[in-house]
Order: structure tokens, then C-alpha cells, then sequence
């Protein structure tokens, strides 16, 4: 394997081609057509047509993963509803905001029976 200190002194020009040895040079040829690879690829643009196709189905899937994240969503609001999982606030808490209206009652009852029995 070249290092990369070497390689770079070879793509440079610092040390010749000429000079090196057979196993150098086919790694050299390896690494440059590695790069002309990557380089074409890199520059590739699609064509207006696969473009095209490419989006539509990227729209048909956004789609589709949102009529069935809207279906979960659904169903899970229909579960709770069903099955009572989240919870409501109770009664006891009404009762709670009565009490010194039951109080006054309770009090008034007590009052008018203490006047009853003073008659």
C-alpha cells in the first residue's frame, strides 16, 4: 500500500514515474482510476426524465407514510376513547367545589332545628 505521504509526493510530480517500482506503479494506476470513477460520478446529473420519476415516487410514499401515520393516529385516539385510557377529571372534584354550599345547608338545617327545639 502506498502511504499517503508518498502518494502525495507522486501526484505532485516530486518523484518521477519513471523510477518507481512495477507494484508502485500498479497501485498508482489503481488509486487515478479510482479517482476518475469517483469523479464521474460525482459529476453525474440525472436526466430530466428519471428526475421526474424519482420525485413522483418520493410523493407517492410521503403519501402513502401519511395516510398511515394518520390511520395510527386515529386508531389510537378511537382506543383511548374505547378503552377510557386517558384519564378524565372525576366528579370528586366538583363535589370538592360544592362543599361549603353543603356546609352553608348542613349549618343552616343545624340552626333551624336549634330554634325549633328552643320554641
Amino acid at each position: 500500500m502506498l502511504r499517503d505521504d508518498r502518494l502525495n509526493r507522486i501526484l505532485d510530480g516530486e518523484e518521477p514515474l519513471e523510477n518507481l517500482p512495477e507494484y508502485i506503479l500498479k497501485e498508482y494506476r489503481m488509486y487515478k482510476a479510482a479517482i476518475s470513477l469517483y469523479k464521474i460520478r460525482c459529476e453525474y446529473i440525472p436526466s430530466d426524465r428519471l428526475m421526474k420519476k424519482i420525485l413522483k415516487a418520493r410523493k407517492r410514499s410521503r403519501l402513502v407514510l401519511s395516510a398511515i401515520l394518520a390511520g395510527a393516529i386515529f386508531s389510537v385516539l378511537l382506543l383511548s376513547f374505547v378503552l377510557d385510557i386517558f384519564p378524565t377529571p372525576s366528579s370528586h372534584e366538583v363535589v370538592q367545589s360544592q362543599k361549603p354550599s353543603v356546609n352553608e345547608v348542613i349549618d343552616y338545617i343545624r340552626t333551624v332545628e336549634v330554634v325549633n327545639d328552643g320554641w
